[in-house]
């Protein structure tokens, strides 16, 4: 019986406990997979990229249980940079630290627009009118000759 157990202990590091080593996030992986997750890649991809110390992809299970802060927290945090950056920017206020402020008048412009358009609802819309020089309908009348045309 000690024999087995120095046997366990030797091939796993731990008594009774043998198998692959536990999967270990480093620092780089948590912000790789919180900007993954941000970007809205799906987990099944984000698990692609993750590899293990063998360089094997980690699976779903896994990836949950060592990054499930990354996950919840990642569209959050990337929503609230950006949307940072571009008030900044539209404002002409300082922007977040690392970043450099966009001094283009047309950009800024744009930015605002673009903001309008995604968070306050407004729309660019077109409007096609026919009148004639009075004001009136339009009167269509079709000839015989028009068959020719």
């Amino acid at each position: 019986m000690d024999q087995f157990c120095a046997r366990e202990e030797i091939v796993a590091g731990k008594v009774g406990r043998g198998g692959r080593p536990a999967f270990a996030p480093t620092e780089e992986q948590r912000r790789n997979v919180e900007i993954m997750s941000g970007l809205g890649i799906p987990q099944e991809d984000i698990c692609l990229m993750v590899r293990d110390k063998n360089g094997q992809p980690i699976s779903i299970p896994t990836l949950e249980k060592h990054f499930r802060k990354e996950l919840d927290q990642g569209a959050i945090k990337i929503n609230a940079r950006v949307g940072n950056f571009m008030i900044a920017n539209i404002l002409g206020m300082p922007v977040p630290e690392g970043v450099t402020p966009i001094t283009n008048e047309n950009a800024r412009a744009a930015f605002a627009q673009l903001f309008a358009r995604a968070r306050m609802g407004w729309k660019e819309t077109a409007v096609n009118e026919h009148a004639n020089a009075d004001g009136k309908p339009f009167v269509f009348q079709v000839s015989k000759t028009d068959t020719k045309l």
